[in-house]
């Protein structure tokens, strides 16, 4: 950002970001988030606290600025999946030496942050590589080692499932409708394989159906049943101050004012956006999502296809867990879209 602020020339980056509809529309929820802070109910610095931890918003219109040439939307890509590659090397050599590398263990062979953060991460590499494999078969071994990673090395459900979700995706871009149908089949027999080969995947998944089982008892006490109450409160609060919310940084107070369980956040970001900023907020991120799909398609191919991915990782990432609130998740989200969306009509990969 300060490198951006120092080169200058600011009629014509200011030109660039009010000609472009994602630039804009973050920009609104920026100045939507700083608005909030009039009327919230906590104080100035707990609202500055979460204003800092949706920062990644004002990131994007940066990441659109400095993603401008072939050169370093090319360069942006290929340093990603460098580091996926590289974190996924470290992963396996992690199980296959025993040594503990990162902050994993060879049980749990996550490098950074945690494995949900890896898997989700590693499902989103690893559509990317399939969208420009081709026909070239070493990229199906990276392929099949990173969904052999997501399946039977971590324990991450997000990732499952937006693994499972970016598969159907795929195929639906190279096949369009029939692919819908081969990618079901697709779907099948990877979770059927995964399931029944896959011990850390099968304990998930059955602890899930367990946990939802015991909510439809009243038990709420396990880590499916706190999200479902989570989910539940949430949509109480929001029907309490329906159009602008609660203001910034006002969950946690209003939760815990009416609710026996603490919670610093509801684990969607729909919710957590709601609570806080109304439908106007809630709003202008599904604007955002939508925005950036629409303007896939005046993207060449491969690059339209792995934007509409990450849109897709997105969409369904944030309905089971708070990812622009995370540090990490939401970093890369910025980043990724301006990789994709600082040129849009711009190819930036030829003959790869």
């Amino acid at each position: 950002m300060l490198f951006v602020l120092i080169e200058g020339q600011y009629a014509q980056k200011l030109s660039i970001l009010l000609h472009h509809n994602i630039a804009i529309v973050a920009i609104l929820l920026i100045i939507v988030i700083g608005v909030g802070f009039s009327y919230t109910s906590v104080s100035f610095s707990e609202a500055a606290s979460m204003f800092d931890k949706y920062r990644e918003f004002l990131y994007i219109p940066m990441f659109i600025l400095i993603f401008q040439d072939d050169k370093s939307r090319k360069l942006g890509l290929y340093t990603f999946l460098a580091i996926m590659g590289i974190t996924l090397f470290l992963s396996y050599l992690m199980v296959i030496t025993g040594i503990e590398i990162g902050k994993g263990t060879p049980e749990s062979p996550f490098v950074f942050k945690n494995y949900i953060t890896q898997n989700v991460l590693m499902a989103l590499a690893a559509y990317f590589v399939a969208i420009l494999a081709k026909k070239q078969w070493l990229y199906s071994i990276v392929i099949a080692l990173a969904i052999y990673n997501i399946l039977f090395m971590s324990a991450g459900r997000t990732g499952y499932l937006i693994l499972l979700c970016l598969i159907l995706v795929f195929f639906y871009q190279v096949y369009k409708l029939k692919g819908i149908l081969i990618g079901g089949l697709v779907l099948m027999v990877v979770g059927g394989i995964a399931y029944n080969f896959s011990g850390i995947l099968q304990e998930r998944i059955d602890k899930a159906v367990i946990n939802i089982q015991d909510y439809q008892h009243g038990n709420s006490n396990t880590s499916v049943g706190i999200r479902l109450e989570f989910y539940k409160n949430s949509l109480t609060l929001i029907t309490k101050h329906p159009i602008f919310g609660t203001g910034t940084g006002s969950f946690s107070h209003e939760y815990n004012k009416l609710f026996a369980k603490y919670a610093t956040n509801p684990h969607n970001d729909y919710l957590m956006i709601a609570v806080q900023w109304g439908i106007v907020g809630l709003g202008l991120f599904i604007f955002l999502l939508y925005s950036m799909w629409r303007a896939s398609y005046s993207l060449n191919e491969p690059i339209s296809f792995m934007a509409q991915g990450l849109v897709v990782t997105i969409i369904v990432g944030c309905l089971i867990n708070s990812l622009w609130l995370d540090n990490t998740e939401g970093h890369m989200f910025a980043y990724l879209i301006g990789v994709f969306y600082g040129g849009l009509k711009v190819n930036f990969i030829q003959n790869t």
